[in-house]
Formats: structure tokens, C-alpha cells, sequence
């Protein structure tokens, strides 16, 4: 049975708050004699949150992550709903406007504005140098055995520079699973191609070895109308997440997932039970937001999403109830079907282009990792593509959407107290950091509307 999401909010979860003072020109700081806070709950955290964001969407004109790059100067901007405070990152002065919002804050809410010495502009500009046909070009160095890929771009939050993700390429779809080069090497690797990119760019950039992003493809019975975090077996047999309800510009109720689950077109179905849940629409498909559409035969969805974890059976879920932006360091909910939610994940970096197991270069996702908030420290198994990522609203009753899972970060093994749906079939490895496309790039380029419950 499909419960209402009343009177079930997620558990309240103490955090103890350290003293943090942030200050602008025009905005007074908080007391360095002020009294400990008490410990904050979920849900004034979650409450703050809601308030920052708005504040961030006032000061960033309700544009996307990508798009704020429009805003003349505009670097980035950090959320810190602990200690209901602003970060704003700028190159230059920032206008009037946002000097007036900055000077209007509610009471209790502290910002800052702290110098950048590139703007998100200026970035967007160096990143396409390293672009060619819409996918990242390769590298090669003097003496290197093997030629190198970049495997993620992504602004710096501070605006220093570029930060640039590579690996060995081995060719598409394929990557080493462990470090060829001894620590000293890879140091020397790094900064051998940090050299070349700045020159390539013109800006300061910084490199990490990261290996190519693994896909994560493959509750478990779900039934019409269909909800989105639930198990769903691809046309290729294996598991994947159902993500969120949406129509398209024909009208057309369809349910999305990851394209990376299935690019080649079929039937889908249901985890257990082997119910049908409808077909790929080929015609509702982008390789590089990493959407598909599901054409359900039943025409009907219902604009919830699963929650708790993937063991629970009884149909507990909560509605949709639109969606948001991101900013680096909201909190949000991962939502896979192979393991359930996991809370407390967030958002470390946006704006990232990131190239996928298949090949396929993403410009635009988001990055969050597992915090000390998070249940068993992860944010992600194996199976969980194509599954929501959300923003809990109007105390935990309701998911704000914010994107879809399509890769990984950070592989880790598996806490012994993690559940995972199809641990039976294969052996599961955890993640601590998730990327994911945000709704709004989803929404837009696919031309769909998100489906509400």
C-alpha cells in the first residue's frame, strides 16, 4: 500500500554548533561574547536551509548553476545552514543589488564576500579550451606511456582557478581500478598536467588523479501509479532507480531515469514481480543530461518518491512538491533503490562537467558527499542510478526535487550495517560522493514538466 507521507517526518538529528564569525563591510557579525547555541535538529536545519537558498536565489536571479555565469563578477556561493550563514565568492566589487540584499539580511543570517580572483564567466571561458566537440580533449605529455583523458572540469568554489580530474585512458568504458604510478609519480603526473591545462587555459588550474566515473546502473515492487526511487529492471536485465514523474511537451506522462541504464531501447519492469512498466521513448532520451524517458502504458504517475531504506516494504512515500536550485553546501537526500535514502549528503561542488563509464561527457552536474550525518557514512551504492536526489521541505513531509543520480565518487567498502537491495546477485560497494544532474538542466533541455503529488 502507498502511504501519505503525514505524520512520518525523518528522525531528528542533534548536532552540536561551533562559534563562526563571518562579517561584511555593511553586515554586523555576531558577538564573540554571545552564548553556546543549543544543539540544532534536522528540521531547523532543514528550515534555515529553505531561507538561505532564497536568499541565494535572489542574489544569483533564480538561474541555474550554469547559468550564473550571466551574473557579471559572480563566482559562486555557499550555503551553511548550521551556522545560518553566507559565503559569496566575487571577483570585484559586487553591484548595488546584491549589496542591498546582503544589507537586508534576516535576523540571525550572516554573510560574507570574499574575493575571487577568477569569475564563473572567466572559468566557463578557460573550460572550453579544453573542450572539443563537446567532450574533453586528450592530453599527452613528453614520456607518458600513455596518452591521458580528463575525466572531470569543474570551476574552483573560490574561484582560483580550474580544477582538473584525469586518468590513463584505456580506452572507452574501461579504467585502472588501482594507481599504475607510485604516490611520488602520480605527484609529479599532477603536476605535469596541471602545467599544461594552465597553459592551454591561461588560468591557474590544479589536477587529481581521478579515475573515469563508473556508472551506477543496476523498492522493489512497485505498481501504477508509478513513484520514482523505486527498483526497475532495465531492458538489459539489470537494476537501476525509477527517478521522478514528469510530462513532456506533448503531454505525455513519462517516468525518468539514467540514459546510461539502458541507450538502446526496450521494455522495462519491475525489480520483483517482473510487472511491466512501460518502454524507452527514443525520442525522450539525452545522452548528455543522462535522462530517458519510461512511456508508461498505464499513463499514470504519481509524482511521489520511495523513501527510508531499501529493505522497507511498505510502501512509504512522500510527494514531490517542485523543485530548486543547488548551492555548495546545501544538505540533500540521495535516493537510490538499491539502498534506500541517505540524508546529510552535501553538495561540495557544482557546475562540473564530468565524463561517464560510457563515454559520454556530462557538462553539467552537481557533486555531494556522505557527512557524519549520513546513515553508515555513504551516499550512494552500486544500482542506485538514475534515482532522485531532493531537498526535504515543510519539516521532512515533502521532497523539493534537485537532480538524478549519474555517477560516482569515492568508492568505499561497505558498512556491515548497509542494506542493499540485490546484494544477492552481486557483491555491492559503497560510495561515499554521488554526482548528479540537476533538475532544472534536466527539466529545461528535455522540455518536460516535473509531475507534483
Amino acid at each position: 500500500m502507498k502511504q501519505s507521507g503525514r505524520g512520518r517526518g525523518r528522525a531528528a538529528i542533534s548536532l552540536s554548533v561551533a562559534a563562526l564569525t563571518l562579517s561584511l563591510p555593511f553586515v554586523a557579525a555576531p558577538s564573540a561574547a554571545a552564548s553556546p547555541r543549543p544543539a540544532l535538529t534536522a528540521s531547523v536545519i532543514e528550515k534555515r536551509q529553505e531561507t538561505l537558498d532564497t536568499i541565494a536565489g535572489r542574489i544569483t536571479e533564480g538561474l541555474s548553476e550554469s547559468d550564473r555565469a550571466r551574473i557579471p563578477g559572480f563566482t559562486d556561493i555557499e550555503v551553511d545552514p548550521v551556522h545560518d550563514s553566507l559565503r559569496l565568492h566575487w571577483k570585484g566589487s559586487p553591484p548595488q543589488r546584491v549589496r542591498h540584499i546582503l544589507a537586508r539580511l534576516p535576523e540571525g543570517v550572516h554573510a560574507s564576500v570574499l574575493p575571487a580572483r577568477y569569475s564563473k564567466a572567466d572559468l566557463h571561458t578557460a573550460r572550453a579550451k579544453l573542450l572539443h566537440g563537446g567532450r574533453p580533449a586528450g592530453l599527452r605529455l613528453p614520456g607518458a606511456a600513455a596518452p591521458l583523458r580528463i575525466t572531470s572540469i569543474g570551476p574552483a568554489v573560490d574561484g582560483s582557478g580550474l580544477e582538473i580530474g584525469y586518468d590513463e585512458d584505456r580506452g572507452a568504458g574501461r579504467s585502472d581500478r588501482m594507481d599504475p604510478l607510485a604516490s611520488a609519480a602520480r605527484q609529479d603526473r599532477s603536476a605535469d598536467v596541471a602545467a599544461l591545462t594552465a597553459r592551454l587555459t591561461g588560468i591557474r588550474t590544479t589536477a587529481t588523479y581521478q579515475p573515469l566515473s563508473t556508472d551506477l546502473s543496476s523498492r522493489q515492487d512497485d505498481g501504477t501509479p508509478w513513484q520514482g526511487g523505486a527498483a526497475v529492471r532495465n531492458p538489459g536485465g539489470g537494476i537501476c532507480s525509477s527517478s521522478f514523474a514528469v510530462r513532456t511537451s506533448t503531454g505525455q506522462y513519462e517516468m525518468s531515469t539514467a540514459y546510461h541504464c539502458d541507450g538502446r531501447g526496450g521494455t522495462w519492469h519491475t525489480y520483483r514481480g517482473g510487472k511491466l512498466i512501460g518502454t524507452t521513448d527514443t525520442a525522450q532520451r539525452l545522452a548528455s543530461d543522462d535522462a530517458l524517458g519510461i512511456t508508461l502504458p498505464s499513463g499514470r504517475s504519481a509524482g511521489r518518491l520511495y523513501d527510508g531504506p531499501a529493505s522497507e516494504t511498505d510502501g512509504y512515500s512522500k510527494p514531490v512538491s517542485g523543485w530548486g536550485h543547488n548551492n555548495v553546501g546545501d544538505y540533500v537526500c540521495t535516493d537510490g533503490a538499491n539502498s534506500g535514502v541517505h540524508c546529510g549528503v552535501q553538495i561540495a561542488k557544482t557546475d562540473i562537467g564530468v565524463t561517464g563509464e560510457n563515454g559520454v561527457y556530462r557538462p553539467a552536474t552537481d557533486l555531494a558527499y556522505a557527512t557524519s550525518r549520513t546513515r553508515d557514512g555513504i551516499a550512494a551504492v552500486n544500482g542506485d542510478s538514475g534515482g532522485p536526489v531532493f531537498a526535504g521541505v515543510n519539516n521532512s513531509t515533502a521532497d523539493e526535487a534537485r537532480g538524478v543520480i549519474t555517477a560516482l565518487d569515492r568508492t568505499v567498502k561497505c558498512p556491515s550495517s548497509e542494506y542493499v537491495l540485490d546484494s544477492g546477485v552481486r557483491t555491492p560497494w559503497c560510495l561515499q560522493g554521488v554526482y548528479f544532474v540537476p533538475i532544472f538542466q534536466t527539466l529545461h533541455d528535455m522540455k518536460w514538466t516535473l509531475v507534483t503529488g
